[in-house]
C-alpha cells in the first residue's frame, strides 16, 4: 500500500507538471500568432473596398501581402490611352476576402489600384477600333481586362468577330467591294492569323469542340442565297460541305453540340432553334427548343429567380437595370448604370452580369456582380462592337502560377 500511495503521488506531480507545461506552450504559441496591425497601405486598401461593398473594414480580411515590383506607376493595371512613369516601381499584390469573395488591390508605397473580385480575371473583352483611312474599313481587335485595363491589339484587319473557346476567335476580313475571308486566331499566340474561306459575305461562325472542325453562314456570292459551309482545318475548299438554311430561316448565330450543329435565328419574328448531322447521308434540319442552343446564357438563377438585364428610362433618359426577378413578378435591383443606351449584354460564371453599350457618344462596359450589387465600369472610348470572352487578358496583375 506504501508503494501505491507513492507511485499515486508521482503520478498527480507529473501530471500537474504536464498541464503547466501545456498551459505555458498555449499561452507562448497564443501571443505567437497575436494578430498584427495592418499596414498603412493594407488598412487603406480594406477602407477602399468597405466603401464600394459598404460594409465596415472591420469586417474584411486580409489573406495575403505579396512584395511585388511593377514595370511602371500603372501597377500591372494600364489603362487604354493614359500615360504612366516607365520607372521600376516596387510595391506589393493584396488580396482581401468580404462576404467570402475575394478582390485584388495593386499597390506601390504611395498608391493602390483596384482589380475588382479575383475570379473575373478568367474574363475578357473584345472590341474593335476603327482604322483611319482604311480602304476595305477594317478595324483592330483589342483584347482587355473586364475592367478595360490590359488591353493588347490582337490582329487588324477585322471586320466582324466570333469569340470561341479555348482562347480561340474567328473574325472575318473585308478584302474587297465585294468579298471577305474567314480568318481565326489564338489570344495567347501572336502567331499569323490562319485563313479558313473566302466569300461575297458571312454571317456567324463557330468552331466544334476539338476545334478541327468549323462552320460559317455564307453567301458565296451576288445575289445567291445564303447556307451552311462546313469543312475542316487546313482541308482544300474543294472539300467542304455546303448546306442551305432551314426553310424561312433568316441568317443568325450558329453553334456546334457534340457532331450536330445548330443555328438559332428568327422565323416569322419568333425564334427558332434547328440542328442537323452534317455526317449522315442525307442531312436534314429538324425543329428543337430554342433553350438547347449550346452557349446561350443561363438566366435562371434558381427555381425561383430569374436574372433581368434591361434598358429603361429615367426621367426621359437611358439607363440599365441588372434586377432578380421573382417568380411572382416582384424586382429585386441590384444596379443601375444612369445614362447608359444597351447595345448587349451576358451571364458570365452565374454570378456578373456584363452589359455594354453607349454613354456620352462613348462605348462603355460595366460587371454587375449580382450577389453584392458592386458595378465595376471600363471606358472603351473609341471602340465598338464590345463582346464578352471565356479566357484571361494576356497580362494581368495576379501572381504567376509556378509550373
Amino acid at each position: 500500500m506504501k508503494n501505491r500511495h507513492c507511485y499515486l503521488t508521482l503520478a498527480v506531480i507529473f501530471a500537474f507538471a504536464a498541464i503547466t507545461t501545456l498551459t505555458a506552450i498555449g499561452a507562448s504559441g497564443a501571443a505567437a500568432v497575436t494578430k498584427q496591425p495592418d499596414s498603412p497601405m493594407v488598412a487603406k486598401c480594406k477602407s477602399d473596398l468597405a466603401k464600394r461593398l459598404k460594409l465596415q473594414a472591420r469586417e474584411i480580411k486580409l489573406i495575403e501581402s505579396q512584395p511585388a515590383t511593377w514595370s511602371d506607376t500603372a501597377l500591372g493595371m494600364p489603362e487604354p490611352g493614359k500615360m504612366y512613369a516607365q520607372v521600376i516601381t516596387p510595391g506589393s499584390r493584396v488580396t482581401l476576402e468580404a462576404r467570402s469573395t475575394r478582390y485584388l488591390y495593386t499597390t506601390s508605397t504611395k498608391a493602390f489600384r483596384y482589380g475588382g473580385p479575383v475570379s473575373i480575371w478568367a474574363y475578357s473583352m473584345f472590341y474593335t477600333r476603327p482604322v483611319s483611312n482604311e480602304p476595305n474599313l477594317n478595324g483592330d481587335l483589342y483584347q482587355c481586362s473586364l475592367l478595360g485595363t490590359n488591353c493588347v491589339r490582337l490582329v487588324s484587319g477585322v471586320s466582324d468577330f466570333y469569340p470561341q473557346s479555348k482562347g480561340a476567335v474567328i473574325f472575318t476580313r473585308r478584302t474587297s467591294r465585294s468579298g471577305f475571308d474567314l480568318l481565326y486566331v489564338k489570344a495567347d499566340q501572336a502567331a499569323k492569323p490562319k485563313k479558313l474561306y473566302s466569300a461575297f459575305g458571312f454571317g456567324a461562325a463557330a468552331f466544334n469542340s476539338k476545334q478541327d472542325k468549323w462552320a460559317a453562314i455564307v453567301r458565296p456570292m451576288m445575289g445567291a442565297a445564303w447556307t451552311i459551309v462546313i469543312a475542316r482545318i487546313g482541308e482544300d475548299k474543294t472539300k467542304s460541305q455546303t448546306l442551305p438554311l432551314p426553310d424561312g430561316v433568316r441568317p443568325g448565330q450558329i453553334a456546334w453540340s457534340g457532331e450536330k450543329l445548330m443555328t438559332l435565328a428568327k422565323s416569322d419574328e419568333r425564334w427558332s432553334c434547328y440542328e442537323t448531322s452534317p455526317s449522315a447521308s442525307t442531312p436534314k434540319w429538324k425543329a428543337v427548343g430554342a433553350y438547347t442552343f449550346p452557349g446561350l446564357p443561363e438566366y435562371m438563377l434558381n427555381k425561383s429567380e430569374t436574372l433581368e438585364i434591361t434598358e429603361v428610362k429615367v426621367d426621359g433618359k437611358p439607363a440599365v437595370e441588372v434586377a432578380r426577378v421573382w417568380f411572382t413578378g416582384s424586382r429585386n435591383v441590384k444596379a443601375r448604370i444612369d445614362g447608359v443606351a444597351l447595345r448587349g449584354y451576358d451571364f458570365l460564371a452565374g454570378r456578373y452580369a456584363f452589359a455594354w453599350g453607349d454613354k456620352n457618344s462613348a462605348s462603355v462596359a460595366y460587371t454587375v456582380d449580382i450577389a453584392t450589387g458592386e458595378v465595376i465600369p471600363a471606358s472603351i472610348g473609341v471602340g465598338s462592337d464590345i463582346k464578352p470572352f471565356a479566357y484571361p487578358p494576356r497580362s494581368t496583375p495576379l501572381a504567376k502560377k509556378k509550373p
